[in-house]
């Protein structure tokens, strides 16, 4: 580990609103489990109590506030910066910007890792208590291991996409703004009225990836897990490679 990824690392972890987005994104996942797990007796459950693929839907599902987390984590680590004018010193003391720029993708990818832990712990335990306490089937199967596998490569890759926007937006609001709209309303309007076309789209090859079946869309075939998560790669390559382009070229003054 370099210097300069040590440095995003200390700016990270001396970001005091950091735990306070942690904790209530971990508060959130446990309200979504216990939205997500069946109620016990009901017929119009979309997935059943008895069925062993339980477990790993609801871990799946548990990801998509987290994910959006370090999606703005990935916006705010640029676009601080940009905001408060420490970018400035920042190229002063690394004027290669591309480097600067990796730096920040690789402390993101880091704290995305402990964020993805976090959420693990959390959801493991809640689904696993909450499933049990309705008498239905908390198997760990090999669909678990493929959720949790594919849960890390989303939270990687969706910081890496949050820092892409950023470095490109630079505005903090206005990237900000559009990262929450996007994620929150964009995708789900577009999949009510282009079902077709909404599961081609990040959030789509995200549902795809974590394999959450009818949990994300009763409108609409998801991608296969392989195809979902090669075109979520392509997405973050595409916006990675475009920020590495186009914002070492312009003025920070």
């Amino acid at each position: 580990m370099n210097a300069l990824t040590r440095a995003e690392l200390l700016k990270l972890r001396s970001t005091r609103i950091l735990g306070w987005i942690l904790a209530g994104t971990l508060a959130m996942v446990l309200v979504t489990i216990i939205a997500s797990v069946p109620s016990t007796g009901s017929t119009n459950n979309v997935v059943s109590l008895d069925e062993p693929v339980l477990l790993a839907r609801i871990v799946g599902v548990s990801y998509l506030w987290p994910q959006l987390t370090v999606a703005l984590l990935g916006v705010l680590t640029y676009t601080q910066e940009e905001r408060y004018g420490t970018i400035t010193s920042t190229f002063l003391v690394e004027p290669r910007r591309r480097r600067v720029l990796a730096a920040k993708g690789a402390a993101l990818v880091l704290a995305s890792a402990v964020i993805a832990l976090a959420t693990l712990a959390v959801s493991l335990v809640a689904s696993i208590a909450l499933i049990r306490a309705r008498h239905g089937n908390a198997t760990v199967g090999p669909e678990f291991w493929q959720v949790v596998a594919a849960a890390f490569l989303v939270m990687a890759l969706s910081c890496l996409i949050g820092l892409a926007v950023g470095a490109l937006l630079r505005n903090q609001i206005i990237a900000v703004t559009l990262t929450l709209l996007w994620l929150t309303a964009g995708e789900h309007l577009l999949l009510q009225a282009l079902p077709q076309v909404a599961r081609w789209t990040p959030g789509g090859a995200t549902a795809g990836l974590l394999q959450l079946g009818a949990e994300a869309t009763t409108s609409a075939t998801l991608l296969n897990a392989p195809i979902g998560g090669l075109l979520f790669v392509g997405y973050a390559g595409a916006a990675a490679g475009l920020a590495l382009v186009i914002a070492p070229r312009r003025d920070v003054l």
